[in-house]
């Protein structure tokens, strides 16, 4: 009896090992995140926005906290030489291209925040209406992270496009 509960725990701990290695998931490698966000009233309650400084502009913005585009949105990106270093250029998808055409018209004369990797790195003021889908974000990053970027947004859009 003592031999049969023994080999009973022993196939039980097997069982439950064997189980953990099958269900359990190897990290994902670190996958970049871009998100545009709209300037947002200030007064509203404190669950209705968020504060990010916004370096080189030494700007402080309030933010809705829920991005309007994302990495999910973007079609291709590609470098794109500036006086101040490399830029990135986005071409959305059309489901992106439609939320960019619509939030520059309703944000003109507000701000529209970027976040790379969560960490804010530009903001722009509307000026004008963006109908092409095409947005070029400037801001404070290094050459080597704008390419990191680049190669990574557009890798995730090749598997987007491929299911």
């Amino acid at each position: 009896m003592q031999t049969l509960k023994i080999a009973l725990c022993f196939v039980l701990a097997a069982t439950f090992f064997v189980g953990c290695a099958l269900f359990h998931k190897k990290p994902k490698a670190e996958e970049t995140t871009v998100y545009l966000y709209e300037q947002a009233d200030s007064a509203l309650p404190a669950e209705n926005h968020q504060t990010v400084e916004i370096p080189r502009a030494d700007l402080k913005l309030t933010i809705n906290p829920f991005p309007t585009l994302t990495e999910k949105d973007v079609q291709s990106a590609e470098l794109y030489d500036t006086a101040g270093g490399k830029a990135i250029f986005l071409r959305f998808d059309a489901h992106g291209t439609v939320l960019l055409d619509e939030m520059t018209t309703r944000l003109r004369g507000q701000y529209v925040a970027v976040l790379i990797n969560k960490r804010p790195v530009s903001a722009w003021l509307v000026d004008q209406r963006i109908i092409n889908g095409q947005f070029l974000i400037e801001g404070d990053f290094t050459d080597e992270e704008a390419r990191k970027v680049v190669d990574d947004l557009n890798k995730l859009s090749k598997k987007n496009t491929s299911r």
